[in-house]
């Protein structure tokens, strides 16, 4: 098929989401959107999208859905049922996933497709909603290889790097599971590497030198590194909540193969007692203010507080 012939459904107008349909729609694409919030769509009338009432409607109308959610529950929610994706779907249609879930869960998609003779494909996608603004995501596609080629050209208008993993779509979710996971116990290091360098008296740029000797002098990793050294969390690429989400489902997906993810487990004590002390609107980087915090050192949770 022509990209012209292509009818695509997006469903879920978040930062991410909005941001991916938005490079879709720059490209002529026919597109119908649906969201539980009707006012996050409304902008996508003015650039020729089309509005729909649930997620069975989007899928009627469109050859290739897109979903931009929440988690694994939210996906489910979406996708099953009468008024779901899968109920919409006519037979050959392809399902692109974007959220970032469960690779037991992708699979499980993938088979509630088959049974309507549809395809799902994985699609999680490296980089921050800036990332998406610039159409510069990196998207990890998993599924069957015939579903991947297809679904290229829409991908490429959102993304500077696509790689395809062929197979069991939750493959593409294991991949993205961890990087994701690498991201964070790399936070998790830094906020114990600052904090026991402040009370060694040994000077932060220093180790900051380093983490550029490592990891570049740009990029995500060495931008959170800065955030740590400089406790600076109110631009949040990624939200603190969704880094305790993200924290979970690294627990599940690791204990379902029998593993335990001890990063992760101490992660998540991070950021829930970020979360409860008023830090879940930062940057998920903002995770290590509590462990400054058990190191006896002062805390943005506590400054917040004392300004009570």
């Amino acid at each position: 098929m022509m990209k012209q012939e292509f009818r695509i459904g997006f469903i879920g107008l978040g930062k991410m989401g909005s941001a991916i349909c938005a490079h879709i729609l720059k490209e002529k694409y026919q597109v119908s959107v649906y969201n539980r919030t009707c006012a996050k769509a409304e902008p996508f009338v003015r650039k020729g999208a089309a509005v729909v009432g649930s997620p069975r409607e989007a899928a009627e109308k469109s050859d290739i859905v897109l979903t931009s959610l929440m988690d694994d529950a939210s996906v489910f929610e979406m996708c099953a049922g009468d008024d779901g994706v899968i109920a919409g779907l006519k037979p050959g249609g392809i399902h692109i996933g974007l959220t970032t879930i469960l690779p037991s869960t992708a699979n499980k998609l993938r088979d509630l497709h088959k049974e309507n003779h549809t395809h799902y494909l994985a699609a999680p996608v490296l980089g921050r909603p800036d990332a998406a603004a610039a159409g510069s995501l990196i998207s990890i596609l998993g599924g069957d290889s015939g579903s991947i080629e297809t679904v290229r050209p829409i991908v490429d208008c959102y993304s500077n790097k696509i790689i395809p993993i062929h197979g069991a779509p939750g493959r593409a979710n294991a991949l993205k599971v961890c990087v994701n996971y690498f991201a964070m116990t790399q936070m998790v290091m830094f906020g114990e590497v600052f904090a026991f360098t402040e009370k060694s008296d040994l000077h932060k740029e220093i180790i900051f030198g380093f983490a550029q000797m490592i990891f570049g002098e740009s990029g995500p990793m060495i931008e959170y590194v800065e955030k740590i050294k400089n406790r600076t969390f109110d631009d949040a690429g990624f939200a603190l909540t969704g880094g305790l989400k993200d924290s979970l489902l690294f627990e599940k997906a690791f204990a379902d193969v029998g593993i335990r993810a001890g990063v992760a487990s101490l992660a998540k004590e991070s950021l829930m007692a970020a979360a409860m002390n008023g830090l879940g609107d930062k940057d998920w980087s903002a995770l290590t203010e509590m462990i400054r915090l058990s190191a006896g050192l002062d805390s943005q949770a506590e400054m917040k507080k004392s300004a009570l």
